[in-house]
């Protein structure tokens, strides 16, 4: 609550005097050695990236692959049968009794 509140009120504050309340920032952070972020991006979320399903267990705890949820699974298995029935049953070979030839 106290942190919305102050976010709020920052804006506020840049409302009112945008120029002066972004050259005293920045004076401080470069004083300070630590960048200054915009205020549009303190607000941007970071883009999510999908997780590929085919990469292989790598051996590390650290690239372990985790199990997929319920509903990627489903996703995945629908996507499978769907591959499968567009493709149709394939043309199989099937050879009759053996027959001996008379040379």
């Amino acid at each position: 609550m106290f942190k919305t509140l102050l976010l709020l009120f920052l804006a506020f504050v840049m409302l009112l005097e945008p120029e002066a309340v972004l050259a005293h920032a920045s004076g401080t952070a470069s004083a300070a050695g630590t960048e200054m972020v915009s205020g549009a991006s303190l607000f941007r979320r970071s883009a999510k990236r999908g997780r590929p399903n085919y990469k292989p267990y790598r051996g590390n705890s650290r690239h372990k692959m985790k199990k997929l949820g319920v509903y990627k699974r489903w996703r995945l298995r629908v996507k499978a049968q769907k591959k499968k029935r567009s493709r149709g049953l394939s043309p199989s070979v099937k050879a009759g009794a053996p027959v001996r030839s008379a040379k």
